[in-house]
């Protein structure tokens, strides 16, 4: 058996169960991968001579059971016991992973999860033609870190107009700054700007001065 994690070769006694030990091995179904059958099995001469098992190459082709075989792989070398589940929709692919260590696969602000994302898109991107994002999530973190920019948001929003004095955010992930800059976008009468802080870059929420 040779196997990586996205092509894999299998030889059983008849090509359907070589094709259902290699969809096993990939963790994928049959419509997320391609099979070519390399050899068909033959019971050989009175079923003594020139047997032969069959034998099968699956390739995924799938862009979120390839995004899935990198994250796995991904995680295997750090030592942490995740599950993984793919949800495919119209405009993302996400996968959501569950762990005991979960504080470990989100990081500082979300930075590792962000760059754990930001690899598996631009290798999956290397296998396959389909762009569709890719969102790796963890325990339902994403959810919960969008409900707090959005309060935070809201909050500057208020203490901004009240005060008339600019108010700032706590050091962000790129990815969140866009969502807050998103949101100041519907406020006609503020401006975001991003401003760096020891190393990191926080966004500085302004009124604007009306003529």
């Amino acid at each position: 058996m040779k196997l990586d994690h996205l092509h894999l070769e299998v030889t059983a006694s008849n090509l359907d169960t070589a094709v259902e030990n290699a969809l096993s091995q990939l963790k994928c179904t049959r419509a997320e991968a391609d099979v070519e059958v390399l050899q068909a099995a033959s019971p050989g001469f009175l079923g003594l001579f020139g047997k032969r098992q069959a034998k099968v190459r699956v390739k995924l082709h799938d862009r979120g059971a390839i995004a899935r075989q990198f994250t796995d792989g991904l995680l295997r070398l750090s030592g942490l016991d995740v599950a993984i589940e793919v949800v495919t929709s119209t405009n993302q692919i996400q996968l959501l992973l569950s762990s005991d260590d979960s504080s470990l696969l989100i990081g500082r602000h979300g930075q590792m999860l962000d760059a754990m994302q930001g690899l598996v898109g631009t290798m999956t991107d290397r296998q396959t033609t389909d762009r569709t994002p890719i969102v790796l999530d963890v325990d339902g973190y994403r959810a919960r870190r969008h409900e707090f920019l959005i309060r935070l948001a809201d909050k500057l929003t208020h203490t901004v107009r009240e005060t008339s004095k600019p108010a700032s955010t706590p050091p962000l992930a790129l990815g969140e700054r866009r969502i807050l800059h998103e949101r100041f976008k519907q406020e006609a009468d503020l401006e975001a700007i991003s401003r760096n802080h020891e190393g990191d870059r926080k966004i500085i929420v302004l009124k604007l001065r009306v003529n």
